[in-house]
């Protein structure tokens, strides 16, 4: 995505260019300086076509010295570029079969993106950054010469009067508006998406694929001695009996209500996941290991003390409770199945039940 500075650096050459007297010559400059300003790159060009050859006409970074080099334009990235008038990436110049790699040698290209630029329909040469890395350069970076190459692209070969660059200048304005603006509306869709995949619509918990994203991170904070936790399991008794008897939407806030008394017994930072109909799995971290796993499947039974009052309904729900302590070489799998396993183990003893390691409380 571009940031703000990357925007406002855009806008400055836009605005040199379209209400300055216009020097091809000094703005190309400009344009590779800005190049190498806002990517990672270490060198930056312009080549512009003459013939059969590829010419550095401009240059800035690790490639000032190169000033004027030409290389064929067969057998190049560069002319390849012009050719199928398209943006070519090459993360690794190395393993790469289009690139002249003893030219690449000697500007020290270990990876490389040229952009093609247009004067009308026609290729006319490329605007090309470089790096000594391979892999250097995002998709944020090739969006941004994209721009650039439309700054120096549409002028190439011709003088504009005053009338023509302020018309310019407005539609590239317009053209950052609506780049905002497509940015924001990525950015949101990226977060619905997000929770669409690890969130449950219901209730608003994260689903099994968002537990298990996190747990593993607690897993290795674990394993670094930087804390203990335990996994709690839990779901409601005769919840198919209610659903049956007052149907699925007394059934849903039935769902909902249990979800906000769990919420209720854990700290924010703990992590509380619906996995299954009426199944839900907590992990939380503890202070006292042991005693302290003890306290919170206390606290998660005591939630459903009290009726849960859904539309008219007084409703008596009760849960029972199946826990697991994390310990070194234990997966999420193993957690979730000990958990799991002792959770019916307490329900086959009866209702608002604690079981751990296999074992009843109380």
């Amino acid at each position: 995505m571009f940031e703000n500075r990357h925007l406002k650096v855009i806008m400055e050459v836009q605005q040199q260019m379209l209400l300055s007297n216009f020097d091809l010559k000094q703005f190309m400059q400009t344009i590779c300086d800005r190049m190498c300003l806002l990517t990672d790159a270490d060198g930056s060009t312009i080549e512009m076509l003459a013939g059969d050859e590829m010419v550095y006409a401009a240059v800035s970074g690790t490639l000032q010295p190169h000033l004027g080099i030409r290389i064929n334009k067969n057998g190049s990235l560069s002319g390849l570029c012009v050719t199928e008038k398209e943006i070519l990436y090459s993360p690794d110049t190395k393993q790469d079969d289009r690139i002249n790699k003893e030219a690449t040698v000697k500007v020290g290209a270990r990876s490389m993106v040229c952009v093609p630029l247009f004067e009308s329909s026609n290729a006319v040469g490329v605007l090309k950054v470089i790096s000594g890395r391979p892999d250097a350069f995002s998709s944020r970076d090739i969006e941004t010469l994209q721009l650039l190459s439309l700054a120096l692209g549409s002028e190439l070969g011709k003088q504009i009067n005053y009338d023509d660059k302020i018309r310019i200048l407005n539609d590239y304005e317009q053209l950052l508006v609506q780049l905002r603006a497509e940015i924001e509306r990525r950015k949101k869709l990226e977060s619905e998406l997000i929770q669409l995949t690890e969130r449950d619509i219901l209730t608003g918990l994260l689903n099994r694929r968002g537990f298990s994203d996190r747990i593993q991170g607690w897993m290795n904070r674990a394993s670094r001695e930087e804390g203990l936790f335990g996994v709690f399991y839990l779901d409601l008794n005769k919840f198919k009996q209610c659903n049956d008897t007052y149907g699925h939407e007394v059934g849903d806030l039935v769902l909902v209500e249990f979800a906000n008394r769990i919420k209720k017994s854990v700290r924010e930072s703990d992590l509380i996941a619906r996995v299954g109909g009426d199944e839900f799995v907590v992990a939380a971290w503890l202070n006292n290991g042991y005693d302290d796993l003890v306290q919170v499947a206390k606290r998660l039974i005591e939630q459903l003390e009290s009726p849960m009052q859904i539309q008219e309904l007084q409703l008596p729900m009760t849960t029972s409770v199946g826990c697991s302590l994390w310990a070194g070489g234990k997966t999420e799998l193993d957690l979730i199945r000990e958990a799991d396993q002792s959770m019916y183990l307490a329900k086959s003893n009866g209702t608002n039940r604690i079981a751990i390691h296999g074992e009843i409380m109380g």
